[in-house]
Parts: structure tokens; sequence; C-alpha cells
């Protein structure tokens, strides 16, 4: 009898192509489910672990972004980790995240900053059942790690952002929310302020963004999302930024300068100057930064004297994925929007599909059966 076998792009080493192993298709185990891919987004945190930005070894099976239909359950499986029945064939998004439960953050409710924080896909693929990471043909997962997807929602919509959905969102549930009234600026096009944008739009915030003009369709989506104005910071200098986001701010009676600034670019220069682009009591949020980019100079005396509040904040939580999920129902002309970020590549383009995320060709690469 043939055994039935599935593929997986394998992480070997840092600065080295992944690595395309088949495995067997096993049953998954107690209080697991078996995930037939249907797609599997490319994350900027994958790309630093291939670049050796951030020290995991190998090997192992990257990625965090899968989403995929139930194939198998296994013994006493009946909900996902908020509680949604389950049944073969579901679509769900899972999150490789799993808090302690037991820590002092876990324990106000915090699971987001876990102090013992693990993930289910740093694991030898060698080790049975095999799949355990988001850059393969299956997925053995915890159901409790599950969010299932509601019907009516395009599973290519949410695939486009569900990790940088669940990152801005827990972000900004620790900066106090936003209102319609505010300025907000992001820092950054990429998938985290491409998400930030389109959120803030949806709040009815007066959204501007900085980006580069060397990757001209992540302006271009963010115009899409709506941001009212897109600066590219390749050709605007850093002081003329200020003066204009001063500006609409005087217009608009927001004080001395955006109400929030959402750093989403990783770049250590932005850190400085997201600082300066608030008003004062303004909020600047830095969310998702998983990797050092070197240190960067500030101004204390600009915190105090502004009286700024700087948020960051790391993981998400289980009901931030539904909280994206209802994003996309609630607000479908942009999940139609975000369908057009996606470009898809089969596993066995690995290589270029990592390619095409890194420069920036591409918006949004994902993995396809």
């Amino acid at each position: 009898m043939k055994i039935k076998t599935g593929q997986a792009a394998v992480y070997v080493g840092a600065n080295r192509p992944l690595e395309l192993r088949r495995y067997p298709v096993l049953p998954p185990e107690r209080g697991q489910v078996r995930l037939k891919l249907v797609m599997s987004g490319i994350c900027g945190t994958d790309i630093h672990i291939l670049e050796g930005r951030l020290a995991i070894p190998p090997a192992f099976i990257p990625g965090h972004e899968f989403i995929g239909r139930i194939e198998a359950l296994g013994e006493n499986v009946k909900t996902d980790g908020l509680g949604n029945p389950l049944k073969k064939g579901d679509a769900v998004i899972a999150c490789v995240a799993l808090p302690c439960g037991r820590c002092f953050c876990c324990a106000q409710g915090e699971t987001a900053s876990c102090l013992n924080f693990g993930v289910s896909n740093i694991k030898d693929p060698q080790t049975a059942p095999h799949f355990f990471g988001g850059f393969g043909d299956y997925l053995h997962q915890p159901a409790k790690t599950l969010v299932k997807i509601p019907a009516g929602i395009d599973l290519r919509a949410a695939a486009a952002l569900p990790c940088a959905g669940p990152t801005i969102l827990r972000a900004l549930d620790f900066a106090g929310g936003l209102s319609g009234k505010e300025l907000v600026v992001v820092q950054g096009t990429g998938p985290v302020g491409l998400f930030a944008i389109a959120y803030a739009a949806a709040a009815g915030c007066t959204v501007l963004a900085i980006g580069s003009g060397s990757i001209p369709q992540r302006l271009k989506a963010a115009k899409n999302l709506g941001a009212k104005l897109v600066m590219d910071y390749r050709k605007i200098p850093a002081e003329k930024r200020l003066k204009t986001v001063q500006e609409i701010a005087a217009k608009l009676h927001r004080g001395n300068g955006a109400d929030v600034v959402i750093e989403a670019s990783g770049s250590p220069s932005a850190i400085p100057e997201g600082m300066n682009l608030l008003r004062t009591l303004g909020r600047y949020v830095v969310p998702g930064q998983y990797s050092s980019s070197g240190p960067i100079p500030i101004q204390p005396e600009l915190i105090t004297f502004k009286a700024l509040k700087i948020i960051g904040s790391g993981q998400y939580k289980m009901s931030d994925i539904a909280a994206y999920l209802a994003f996309l129902k609630k607000h479908p002309k942009t999940a139609r929007a975000f369908t057009r970020l996606v470009n898809p590549f089969p596993l066995r383009k690995a290589v270029q599909a990592i390619r095409a995320t890194s420069s920036g060709r591409v918006v949004k690469g994902v993995f396809v059966p």
C-alpha cells in the first residue's frame, strides 16, 4: 500500500535556501487536528529568520500564518480555542503562540505578554507527525490554537494579513483604541502598516502614511486602503514631513501633531521621527518588531515635555484573530482590497516566493497547494 506523503519547505540555516522535503501524512494525535493547506502567508518575521536576524537553530518548518481546512480530528477535539464547534472541512486560522497560562501576565488575562511564551512550529520535522510549521501541504496543530473562520469570509482576504491584522488590533487595544476624529500617521506600508491604515480609516480617522517609493505597489495600496496622503520618505525630507503633519493637525484642530503614530517600518530612523510627529499627549505605538535593527538615538526630554505615551506590543491573543475576521466581515470593500494584496506561490517555488517577498516585489506572498 502506497503511503500518502506531503511536501514542506524546511529551514536548514541562515542565508540558505529553504529545502523541500517530503514526509508521511499521519493521523492527528489526541487534542490535535490535521489541516490541509489553503494559503500560508510569508511574514516579515519569517524573512528575518531566514536572513539570520532571529537566531533560531535549524531544522524546522517556518510559517505562522496558516489557513487550512480540517482534514482529520484527533481524539477529544470538539471546539477551537474560542469554543466554536469544529468538524471536518471547516476552514480555520492556526495560531502558533502557546502562552503558559500560569505566569503573572497570563493570570491577569494578558496572554499576549506571557512570560514563558512557547510556539508550536519550532520542532524538528524529522519527528512525527512532521508537519509543525506553515510552509507545508499539511499542518498538525493543537485544536486550542485554532480559530474557526466564519462562513461568508473570503479565505483569500483572511490570508492577506492574518498576523499583521491581529498584531495591530492588540497594539491599539493596549493604546486605548482610536476615535474617529484623530489624526493617525502610519510609518511603513508593508503588511502591518497597510492593515493599520485600513483599520484607522475604517474608524473614521484621518490617515497619513510614510513609505518608500521604491515599492510603488505598496504606496498605491496605502491610498486604496484609506490613506489621505502618502509621503515617499526617499523624496520628501523629514523636515517637510513634520511640517505637513503639523499643518494638517492644525487644520483638523488636533493640536501640534498627530494623535497617534504607528511604527510599522522596522527602520531604526523611524523611531525618533515618529516621536517628533506626535502632538503633546500623543501616543506612539510600536507593534510586532521581533528582530534587532540596531540602537537608535532618542531625546528623552521630548517624551517629558510632550507627555508622550509609548506603547509596545508583540504577540496577540486568540480573540484578536476573531476580531480580525470580524473586521473583514464588517468591511467587505476593504476585504476585497485585501484580496488584491495576495500573490500565490506553490511550495515548489519557495525560493522565488521568499525572494519576491523580501525584495518587496509582491505585497503579500502566500503559499498555496
